[in-house]
């Protein structure tokens, strides 16, 4: 039985997707980033304990706040590692590379797993969100990014969330200070959130009108399940401007 499971998982990934043989080896990142998250929120607890605003918040509040500034910090080290090992190859060589993108990929949504697992009560928009980029994550594990389009768009999507990480160090620190103290980091969050959305949304709509004849069933599909995704994006950049 234990051989059979791992030989089937390709087969559920839908034929029309450019595909390589599926990456089990980089799966085993996905337990290690999340085991390294969950002792980051516990060290980020205790540090945060000094605060006195932080210990008068109660369970689930302080969930929240530890799964944000954990995020922001997170994703911060992703946009900085993507810049030379991604980034540049792709624009400049147009170069790949499976293996790295597999894991980073693997990074970004180990984020979003261990806060499903953690946080107690998140918005139903957040965790369907979560859920989306944790699935989308693995059956990217079956992609060939040298080939397939359809998951250029989806790390197009991930690297540019990847780039408002301040919108999650405000989320968790704006109750950490007084509002006035926060205020400018919003209008800063707000800004870099809408500019990464524009130039995000702007590229897949470009590349959906150039490209048109090259859209299948498959980029369908992505554009159906990345609803939740924007939906969730639109309603959190809404708040940051009121």
């Amino acid at each position: 039985m234990t051989t059979l499971i791992p030989s089937l998982i390709p087969s559920l990934i839908p034929s029309f997707i450019p595909k390589i043989d599926y990456d089990f080896n980089n799966t085993i990142y996905f337990f290690i980033f999340s085991l390294y998250i969950r002792l980051f929120y516990f060290i980020l607890y205790n540090i945060l304990y000094v605060n006195n605003r932080f210990r008068s918040y109660d369970k689930n509040r302080k969930q929240y706040i530890v799964k944000n500034i954990t995020k922001s910090i997170n994703l911060g080290a992703l946009s900085l590692y993507s810049m030379p090992y991604i980034i540049y190859p792709a624009v400049v060589y147009y170069k790949w590379d499976n293996n790295i993108m597999h894991i980073c990929g693997l990074f970004y949504s180990a984020n979003d797993f261990v806060a499903l697992i953690y946080v107690n009560n998140l918005s139903k928009t957040t965790k369907n969100h979560h859920k989306v980029t944790v699935f989308l994550s693995f059956l990217a594990l079956g992609i060939d990014y040298t080939q397939s389009t359809l998951g250029r768009m989806l790390f197009v999507y991930t690297l540019s969330s990847s780039y408002a990480y301040l919108v999650n160090y405000y989320l968790g620190t704006r109750f950490l200070y007084d509002k006035k103290e926060t205020l400018q980091m919003k209008k800063n969050a707000r800004n870099i959130y809408g500019t990464t959305l524009i130039c995000n949304w702007t590229w897949h709509i470009c590349w959906s009108v150039i490209n048109y004849d090259l859209i299948g069933i498959q980029h369908l599909i992505y554009f159906f399940i990345m609803y939740y995704v924007v939906k969730d994006d639109i309603i959190l950049f809404t708040w940051l401007c009121n």
